[in-house]
């Protein structure tokens, strides 16, 4: 059952097609496999595992992970964009697009604390909204950005980003995405009607939203 948890992540999405992730499933509780489903596990399925096997084993993710942007860059740039920390900044960091921070976040800090912060420096600052669809819909993270950009019109509308808020309504990626970090069974019984319509799972609350834009707007 853990096997067939992980193969429905989403690094594992990016690796596997659909069809690959369904042949595996079958073979590992030992179905029988139709001749084109044996052709996928032969010719497709098993390179690409031993490869990922491969590459597990020189620990190639930590080598390319040296000099990654580490937190303490998210929380500089959310001070700068408008929602300064509890927390010693360093001063000589690097400004980034308010654009890039939000993907940032979103794709490699999915801290609530960070998360919350999004709906607040996007009302705060001006935002390219050409920009912010390219990076979304390069990423994957269409319904992240369309959840919290419409969080950000519960607080105050932004006419200028009402076209993209539509657009994001209407292009919904289907597949669920935790928006968070936390345990998905738990994520998937208490997440709230709003998120979950956006095909999300997470602890979010509006009244959160509305408590720390209080703070800082």
């Amino acid at each position: 059952m853990e096997s067939e948890k992980v193969l429905q992540a989403d690094p594992i999405r990016r690796i596997l097609g659909k069809v690959e992730i369904e042949t595996i499933i079958k073979k590992i509780q030992g179905r029988k496999l139709k001749q084109t489903e044996k052709n996928y596990l032969y010719r497709s399925i098993r390179p690409k595992l031993i490869a990922a096997r491969m590459l597990a084993e020189t620990d190639i993710l930590k080598k390319i992970n040296t000099g990654r942007r580490d937190s303490s860059m998210i929380e500089y740039n959310l001070s700068l964009y408008g929602f300064p920390l509890l927390v010693p900044l360093d001063k000589t960091g690097k400004k980034i697009p308010v654009e890039e921070l939000i993907t940032t976040i979103l794709l490699y800090y999915p801290k609530p604390r960070y998360i919350e912060a999004i709906p607040i420096i996007l009302i705060k600052n001006t935002i390219n909204k050409y920009r912010l669809l390219d990076l979304a819909s390069a990423n994957g993270i269409k319904n992240k950005i369309g959840y919290l950009l419409e969080t950000a019109f519960l607080i105050k509308p932004l006419p200028y980003l009402q076209e993209t808020l539509e657009y994001l309504k209407m292009n919904k990626e289907q597949k669920v995405q935790m928006l968070a970090e936390g345990d998905a069974d738990f994520l998937a019984e208490t997440s709230r009607q709003r998120i979950r319509k956006w095909n999300l799972l997470g602890r979010f609350f509006d009244e959160d939203f509305h408590k720390l834009a209080g703070a800082y707007l």
